[in-house]
């Protein structure tokens, strides 16, 4: 059986995460002038690297410990697990027998902590024991009580560039010796490296990866010029493959991408209009779309006929 290429390729280091540059120069200036905080906020989007850099802000924290002895000095802890006040106790109780080497507590889904829970750590953040670091890892900064915040320094993860993704894909699959397309992958992963890899994972386990996003394009210009019998074929094309879902919540996408390059934003459809295109698009037709897609998606709640609400939903599109 294939590894799994989101552990597989994990960075081990600093220089290894990709599309983050801004942040992990912020942290290695912090390290290198000795001004890091015992309390940090690690927030962003899913799958940017939150996490992974955590461990590795640990291991630098530590030099000279052995993977066997890290593992004594970094507590991981799943937030969403452990939200109760007891679990809170419990973990600072802990710390203050400290060990060999500094001390880190990774808080995974920080802002999954009950408020009782924050309310018993708010005193441990303020002043930490001697060698301690409070990292609180989070895709949901905003649940985070404003106390805890006031007492943390903030390192913001962001999507990671499409292109960039995409080089890096195309690394990682010529180290796995598999040719593919790496550009729905790229794409579908909407900034999130793991979920681009969770992608190609599917080709190392025999899956045919297709790109279907021309098909999208040329669905979106069928809708766009009210062509119903070409966007109903090209619908049916795509749920051979797609989830009826997973194809409006896309077409949701490429109207928002339109209405962007409506402004001169590039975005991930410039490289199928091409450079040159006129893109002086209807934005309140753009609009109108838009919200039908999201009165779509409310309607397969109401019946378990999905292939139904699909096509009637393109149908409404195109009028």
């Amino acid at each position: 059986m294939a590894d799994v290429l989101a552990l597989k390729y994990r960075p081990t280091t600093f220089d290894e995460v990709i599309g983050q540059e801004n942040t992990i120069r912020q942290l290695r200036g912090a390290l290198e002038k000795e001004t890091l905080g015992h309390a940090l906020i690690f927030c962003g989007p899913r799958g940017t690297g939150k996490t992974t850099t955590a461990r590795i802000l640990a291991k630098d924290l530590n030099p000279g410990l052995t993977d066997a002895e890290l593992v004594m000095v970094v507590t991981e802890v799943d937030a969403a697990s452990n939200t109760g006040v007891d679990n809170v106790r419990e973990l600072i109780e802990n710390i203050r027998y400290n060990s060999r080497g500094h001390r880190v507590i990774i808080l995974d889904e920080a802002h999954m902590l009950s408020k009782n829970a924050f309310n018993a750590l708010l005193k441990t953040l303020e002043e930490p024991p001697p060698g301690v670091t409070f990292i609180l890892v989070t895709t949901e900064p905003h649940k985070l009580i404003p106390t805890v915040v006031s007492r943390c320094q903030k390192y913001e993860f962001t999507e990671v560039d499409r292109g960039v993704l995409a080089e890096y894909y195309k690394g990682i699959m010529s180290a796995e010796g598999v040719e593919v397309d790496v550009t729905d992958a790229a794409l579908k992963a909407e900034g999130s490296v793991r979920d681009g890899l969770s992608i190609l994972q599917k080709t190392l386990s025999g899956e045919t990866l297709e790109n279907n996003t021309k098909n999208y394009f040329n669905l979106v210009g069928a809708i766009y010029s009210q062509d119903v019998t070409k966007a109903l074929e090209l619908t049916a094309d795509l749920k051979k493959i797609e989830d009826a879902r997973v194809i409006v919540q896309t077409l949701e996408k490429w109207f928002y991408w339109c209405s962007l390059e409506s402004f001169g934003m590039k975005t991930p459809a410039r490289d199928y209009f091409g450079e040159q295109a006129n893109l002086d698009f209807d934005l309140v037709r753009l609009q109108s779309l838009f919200d039908r897609c999201l009165d779509i998606e409310r309607s397969f709640t109401a019946t378990p006929n999905g292939k139904i609400v699909l096509d009637m939903g393109i149908l409404k599109l195109c009028l």
